[in-house]
């Protein structure tokens, strides 16, 4: 084989590249794109939760309720929920009304607490986010919500119709 064998093929577009090297946006590789016209997502929190379940019971949680997985991102927030990952919803963070932080005095001695996450969304207008480390996680959401408030303003009318304002 000689040196000929061992190169890359020529390629006629650079978005066969990103493909190629799996850096394109969707390609699941699991980092922030930073090609093409999609910009990067910074995760803010990802993980699972129980809904449903009582404080108290966080530990036996999986066998009891519904799981509920979170990707939060500096854009959106992804739930896939229900039975083996039966559903998946998005809320785009402008879409946020406002967000709210709370934590009892049981869940702060086991560092957690709750995020509710009130939106504009029909099938979901109130999410409740309960786990260990949440303030953090509140700062980080919050911080987020802020910088796609600045970045669209999004106005609430009356009759339910949504006006962007650029």
């Amino acid at each position: 084989m000689g040196d000929e064998d061992k190169r890359e093929p020529l390629l006629q577009h650079p978005e066969q590249a990103d493909i190629q090297k799996g850096d394109h946006p969707s390609a699941p590789s699991g980092e922030p794109s930073t090609s093409g016209s999609i910009p990067a997502e910074h995760v803010v929190w990802e993980g699972t939760t129980w809904q449903g379940c009582p404080d108290f019971c966080f530990y036996c949680s999986p066998v009891c309720c519904s799981n509920w997985h979170w990707h939060i991102t500096e854009q959106r927030i992804d739930l896939t929920h229900g039975c083996c990952g039966s559903n998946m919803e998005t809320l785009d963070l402008r879409r946020i009304i406002d967000l709210h932080f709370h934590r009892s005095v049981w869940q702060m001695c086991c560092g957690r607490g709750t995020i509710v996450i009130h939106s504009d969304n029909d099938e979901f207008p109130r999410l409740k986010l309960t786990t260990f480390g949440t303030r953090e996680v509140f700062e980080r959401l919050k911080q987020a919500w802020t910088k796609a408030r600045i970045a669209t303003a999004v106005q609430h009318g009356d009759n339910g119709d949504h006006h962007l304002h650029v």
